[in-house]
């Protein structure tokens, strides 16, 4: 059984849909995400992401299932699982042959798929409520998180309904991606580093928070315990009130 090595874009992965077809019915597919020099065995197969390929395979899903199903592998795409590729890959190949409802069903792929989708969600919704920016030197709104999943594109849209005449910039520090909205448009590309410099405003307000965070609060009631319930301690680092 052949391995499929593929660049690990969401492209890349409709490209490995349409070439693997003829071994859909086979459990033990095997899809890697290419990393560094790639030594291939006599019955591998090295995809080379083809975008027309991928829209075809895109169209079919679409016009055969629906644009909510399209929606939902994609987002399953962002998911961090290891496994998520295949269950995405034989998710597609099962609904295209049985119908979209697969994803209602109990079939093992399709659950996959779902649960992954729930978490990918659940993580967005929280970073939504705790997301915080701060202002650099030059006036840009500026945010770090630090996702389990790659969660970021499904962030951008929130936040520039919500701040369309500022310019902002949001950080996976995971992953070293940026997303920088300028007003007008989003661009999201890769940074090995990053030097920030506050405005004076800034660390001025957020000494402020700081203090103000710390007035209020009552010793003798701290419950970290709720604390985590409400929200894991993971999604705590770049909350300026460092709970």
């Amino acid at each position: 059984m052949p391995n499929y090595y593929y660049d690990g874009s969401f492209d890349g992965l409709l490209t490995v849909i349409f070439i693997a077809y003829k071994d859909r019915k086979n459990n033990e597919l095997r899809i890697i995400v290419k990393t560094g020099q790639l030594l291939l065995g006599l019955d591998d197969i090295n995809v080379i992401t083809n975008f027309s390929k991928a829209r075809r395979v895109e169209k079919a899903i679409c016009d055969k299932l629906s644009q909510n199903f399209l929606n939902n592998i994609q987002t399953c795409f962002l998911s961090c699982d290891k496994n998520k590729d295949i269950v995405i890959v034989h998710t597609v190949y099962k609904a295209l042959k049985q119908g979209k409802e697969i994803l209602n069903s109990l079939d093992e792929h399709a659950f996959y798929v779902n649960k992954l989708v729930k978490q990918v969600l659940n993580e967005r919704h929280r970073y939504l409520g705790v997301l915080r920016f701060k202002e650099v030197k030059d006036g840009t709104m500026f945010s770090t998180i630090e996702p389990k999943n790659n969660v970021l594109p499904i962030l951008l849209s929130h936040f520039i309904n919500r701040m369309k005449r500022e310019k902002f910039a949001i950080y996976d520090k995971k992953r070293k991606i940026i997303a920088y909205y300028d007003t007008k448009k989003v661009e999201i590309f890769f940074v090995k580093s990053l030097e920030i410099e506050w405005s004076d405003e800034e660390i001025e307000y957020s000494e402020l928070w700081k203090t103000f965070h710390k007035s209020i609060s009552i010793k003798e009631r701290e419950n970290k315990k709720l604390q985590q319930s409400n929200l894991p301690k993971y999604y705590w680092k770049h909350l300026i009130e460092d709970m």
